[in-house]
């Protein structure tokens, strides 16, 4: 069933990666605009994250933790965003009153499923999914070479797979097995390659990420293999 609710944009006073200033973005905002909601699953401190865009792409905040369903954007769902109000200092009078900040609240709306894409959809993660679970009961048999050869071909399917069609590799139900691989990679003392493949992992997109734990466990071994390369 679908819903509709309101929401305030949170991080709205810092300024954007190039420079640009949110604030004055936001003076410029209207009533009825559409903004693009876009999960960021790369995130370094919050994998479930949402930034709220402007239709031209400029960043104006994050929706809160409590309203967001970065999930369902990944996989394509029905979601629409408009502005309903900016709030704060639009106005010279407003910022003559001390009101001198502003702020967007959105409305939201949740649409209904397609069940039948659904399906589909995870039809065609599930033959990507069987390739990483073959690649990972190698390393299990401790058959390392062949391993190895599987999980590198695994990840690069994946990488593929999320370029051609992201919303259906969001439907994925294993992550991409770099923690698996980087380890077989140390152990073989090929650090470069190791540090290579993390690095490489964490600036590419992907909508399914690994567990917080596993996520730890591979930037302490990136940590690691940095010394040992000194």
């Amino acid at each position: 069933m679908s819903r509709t609710f309101l929401v305030g944009v949170r991080g709205e006073s810092h300024n954007n990666d190039d420079g640009a200033s949110r604030q004055d973005i936001i003076r410029r905002m209207r009533a009825n605009e559409p903004v693009q909601l876009r999960a960021d699953p790369t995130n370094q401190h919050d994998r479930w994250a949402v930034k709220v865009l402007t239709q031209s792409g400029e960043q104006i905040g994050w929706l809160p933790s409590d309203a967001r369903d970065a999930d369902a954007l990944l996989k394509g769902e029905p979601i629409e965003a408009t502005v309903h109000a900016v709030r704060g200092g639009t106005t010279w009078l407003k910022r003559l009153l001390g009101k001198k900040s502003v702020g967007v609240v959105l409305r939201i709306t949740e649409g209904d499923p397609d069940w039948g894409r659904r399906a589909q959809l995870e039809d065609r993660a599930k033959k990507v999914d069987e390739q990483v679970a073959a690649a990972l009961k190698l390393e299990q048999d401790g058959n390392t070479d062949a391993a190895v050869q599987a999980l590198t071909q695994a990840i690069a399917a994946i990488r593929s797979f999320t370029t051609a069609d992201p919303y259906a590799s969001a439907h994925r139900r294993l992550h991409a097995p770099v923690d698996r691989l980087s380890l077989l990679l140390e152990r073989r003392k090929a650090y470069a390659d190791a540090l290579s493949l993390i690095q490489d992992w964490r600036t590419t997109f992907d909508p399914v990420q690994p567990s917080k734990s596993v996520v730890e466990s591979l930037n302490k071994r990136a940590e690691r293999l940095q010394s040992k390369l000194k």
